[in-house]
């Protein structure tokens, strides 16, 4: 099989830039990811074995149940020392280290003279709390999802608490967008933080994308959008605060993957602080009783302590959706197989050669003459007897890709045979996003 060098102009490197959309709901401390409750699965009930609202950020142990039998193990049969920190797991056998198989795929290092650990535990762990021959493991049940953090104005969100000063010097550089992101320092406003991992939005947040609505008992009582692409979140559709349509409520902040919410006002003239209002708690647990239905409370129950007690009074039925666009970039390469004329017509299938001839071919006792292969033409002719000329044809299905040392790296495979005659030229476009 001949082998062609990729030529000048025969590859291009691209990014496609792609918006991917992504939908939160949250109800009664539930997060519902682009409409998605569960997805059944054959061994456990949800089969991305993370919680509702969340991703699973390797995609291992989908679908996998833990294993029932908890003396099962990897590996020689021994006994399993089972420390009660609940992280060590095993204990080496007489050929080897034994590992439990809990059913659930999970990292794990053996202790040994290699001293060999995880990143992520500290050096004075390793040496007191694992003795030799222990086995060391980890996780792969890591999920991610949105969380919100509700900020007392005590708290001075921009000054003293861990959230508002790391985001401290980015609010300062989105300012040139307008003042709506002018934090002052020591400001006294209380502030409502919702975080989105960059999993959901990829390198930032689609400018205009970005839309909360506030429900009470199934009715939008407010709506906020980036209308002016600016980061600046502009309430509309108000129902009973109608008189704060086109008022700034709080900014978004595309790079990072925050939205940072201080409108105060009440969002319904029904359920407000002293008539069963809202039942919040701030990012120290402490809970806020009976407060206004307002911006300050949207995402209430997201992954914040908030529970569904604790959430709604009992006569009023909070919900909150988020919608927003993220930006991937992902980049590509097109290559250009060419198939020349006067080449890539002969094939090492049997069915190229005719089955008609039946020459074993001359031996003696010497020597073996193998006899000449008839290629069989599938030439047509506009009669049955002669048949037509010969034409040397074959059929390309696929196309191979190779790296600098001759090692097959990629095919691909074509939907259709293509014909390839003496006399044709192609030129297959392969595409790979990387």
């Amino acid at each position: 099989m001949p082998l062609y060098k990729f030529g000048d102009g025969d590859l291009f490197y691209n990014q496609i830039k792609a918006h991917p959309s992504s939908s939160f709901f949250i109800y009664d401390s539930k997060i519902f990811y682009n409409n998605k409750a569960t997805e059944p699965g054959s061994f456990v009930t949800n089969a991305t074995n993370v919680p509702v609202g969340h991703v699973n950020l390797f995609e291992y142990n989908v679908d996998r149940a833990p294993a029932s039998d908890l003396t099962l193990t990897i590996g020689p049969s021994s006994s399993i020392a089972t420390g009660s920190d609940g992280q060590r797991l095993g204990q080496a056998g007489p050929t080897g280290p034994n590992v439990r198989n809990t059913g659930i795929i999970y990292p794990w290092v053996y202790k040994g003279f290699n001293k060999v650990a995880f990143k992520g535990i500290k050096r004075a762990n390793f040496v007191h709390n694992y003795m030799q021959g222990d086995v060391v493991t980890g996780s792969y049940q890591l999920s991610s999802s949105i969380t919100r953090q509700r900020y007392l104005a005590s708290h001075n969100f921009n000054d003293a608490n861990l959230t508002g000063s790391a985001l401290k010097n980015s609010l300062s550089y989105a300012s040139r967008l307008g003042p709506h992101y002018d934090f002052p320092s020591g400001s006294s406003a209380a502030t409502n933080v919702v975080q989105v991992p960059t999993i959901f939005y990829g390198s930032k947040i689609k400018k205009g994308s970005v839309d909360l609505k506030f429900y009470i008992t199934g009715t939008v009582v407010g709506r906020l959008k980036d209308s002016r692409h600016d980061g600046a979140l502009i309430q509309s559709e108000g129902i009973q605060s109608s008189g704060y349509d086109d008022q700034i409520a709080g900014v978004v902040l595309y790079n990072e993957g925050f939205i940072v919410l201080t409108g105060s006002w009440n969002l319904h003239s029904v359920w407000k602080a002293g008539t069963g209002g809202m039942r919040d708690r701030d990012y120290l647990n402490g809970e806020i009783v009976e407060q206004n239905a307002s911006w300050l409370h949207f995402a209430m129950g997201a992954n914040d302590n908030v529970t569904g007690s604790s959430t709604l009074s009992d006569n009023v039925s909070a919900s909150f959706s988020l919608d927003l666009a993220g930006t991937h970039k992902i980049p590509n390469v097109t290559m250009l197989a060419h198939a020349n004329k006067g080449e890539l017509n002969y094939s090492n299938n049997l069915t190229y050669i005719s089955a008609s001839q039946s020459n074993p071919g001359v031996s003696g006792t010497y020597q073996y003459i193998e006899p000449e292969k008839i290629i069989k033409n599938t030439h047509s002719s506009s009669y049955a007897d002669p048949t037509g000329s010969l034409v040397k044809t074959t059929y390309i299905t696929k196309v191979g890709i190779y790296d600098e040392k001759k090692k097959l790296i990629g095919i691909a495979s074509l939907a259709k045979p293509v014909k390839k005659t003496e006399d044709r030229d192609l030129t297959f476009k392969l595409k790979l996003d990387i």
